[in-house]
């Protein structure tokens, strides 16, 4: 598997982790906080890899942090199961990218 399909899969799956905490329980704890840092981590570390995708995610993680503050579970949830799909999507699809999609129109 490419390094960039790798690092989608293995953001993925922690957003996975971390929507799965909000979703069963929404709490402001150091533990989703803990978990939402290390989604935050792992996206802005990763982004350089995924090109045009890369830069709307790591912009999705500094909302989702903000909405987070705020304290809008639902919201939250929303967002993070986009950056869920978009990862997805990039870790099974070689090629799969923003920018292979607007050359395509």
């Amino acid at each position: 598997m490419a390094p960039a399909r790798r690092a989608a899969w293995d953001a993925y799956l922690a957003v996975r982790n971390l929507l799965s905490m909000i979703v069963d329980e929404c709490v402001h704890g150091p533990e989703i906080n803990a978990q939402l840092g290390g989604v935050v981590d792992r996206i802005r570390r990763y982004a350089p890899l995924w090109g045009e995708d890369g830069s709307m995610l790591a912009a999705a993680t500094h909302s989702a942090v903000r909405i987070y503050r705020g304290g809008d579970c639902d919201q939250l949830a929303g967002l993070l199961h986009a950056v869920a799909d978009r990862l997805y999507l990039l870790s099974i699809a070689p090629g799969w990218s923003a920018s292979a999609r607007n050359r395509k129109r």
